[in-house]
């Protein structure tokens, strides 16, 4: 989550919460080398050579079978997937007992970097929390460490979730940390909530991981979530942030728009870094122009930053 737009706005509003969130290769496999008995056949007075023609039959089928193996040495064997830690599970039940507050607090930092360290039997633990668990807090604190942890392998449970899940704020949780984890597999599960979800926050994440993945449909989806009147005012920000992360070249005019039009330093800053992300030259005037204004300092520095940026 952290290091990108969408980190501090998508996922703080469009989450709805007060905070800025497996693939088995299986070798293939042999008769062993001692075939099993095959099983008993109870004993028929009533039809006798019945039974001695089918004893007869499987007699057979299993010298043919003995025939066909071949002589190489069997497949090695793969071992065992690593236990998930008890320390992880551990610190994920402290993290739960804290609620939806732990987002911000160290435990989910602690919690995040324990998966990174578990690899797969992490990812397979958490994916287990969040497709089985009754918690909806649960639910929701895995999603956001599955995104967090940002592998891949976590793609096909959050799709499932985002597909069948009941409650709105753990689709939000699956919806955004598909879009964060950019996988080209989240594409269709993130085309079909882009536009079938029954809840805004999950169309809107939705649509931003389509834009990631530089799919129009989401880009334009997320331009007119910012741009309608009936988005809530405390979500335009957010909306805003996602298409800065993304950085379309054809947004350039909306943010260049956003310079001229307010001394708002959160809209401004926003609209500054995306500007700067995708070098749009056309800027520069009004970029330089802020860089000697009486705006805060803050906005100055970035827009000076943004104009060397480009120029580079």
């Amino acid at each position: 989550m952290a290091g990108t737009f969408q980190g501090g706005m998508i996922a703080g509003a469009v989450l709805g919460v007060a905070a800025t969130a497996a693939i088995f290769l299986l070798q293939g496999t042999r008769p062993s080398a001692t075939l099993p008995p095959p099983a008993p056949i109870p004993a028929s007075a009533d039809n006798p050579a019945l039974l001695r023609a089918e004893i007869q039959r499987l007699s057979s089928k299993v010298d043919e079978l003995e025939q066909a193996r071949p002589a190489s040495a069997p497949a090695p064997v793969k071992p065992a997937a690593k236990p998930t830690s008890p320390e992880l599970a551990e610190r994920f039940d402290k993290l739960v007992a804290g609620g939806l507050a732990g987002l911000r607090g160290p435990e989910f930092g602690e919690t995040k970097d324990a998966v990174k360290a578990g690899g797969k039997p992490a990812i397979e633990f958490l994916s287990a929390k969040l497709l089985t668990s009754t918690s909806a807090t649960e639910r929701f604190l895995a999603g956001a460490l599955l995104e967090a942890a940002g592998d891949a392998d976590a793609v096909p449970a959050l799709a499932s979730v985002l597909k069948a899940e009941k409650d709105d704020m753990v689709r939000r949780m699956a919806s955004h940390a598909i879009a964060v984890l950019g996988s080209p597999a989240a594409e269709g599960p993130l085309r079909e909530a882009s536009t079938g979800d029954a809840d805004w926050g999950v169309r809107v994440n939705s649509a931003y991981g389509l834009a990631k993945l530089g799919q129009d449909d989401g880009l334009r989806i997320l331009r007119e979530a910012y741009e309608s009147p009936n988005t809530p005012a405390e979500y335009r920000l957010p909306v805003l942030g996602g298409l800065a992360d993304v950085a379309a070249p054809s947004t350039a005019p909306l943010f260049r728009k956003i310079l001229s039009d307010t001394k708002d330093v959160s809209y401004l800053l926003v609209s500054i870094g995306a500007l700067e992300k995708m070098k749009d030259t056309g800027a520069l005037p009004a970029l330089q122009q802020i860089a000697t204004s009486s705006l805060p300092d803050m906005v100055k520095q970035a827009a000076a930053k943004a104009v060397e940026s480009i120029r580079k």
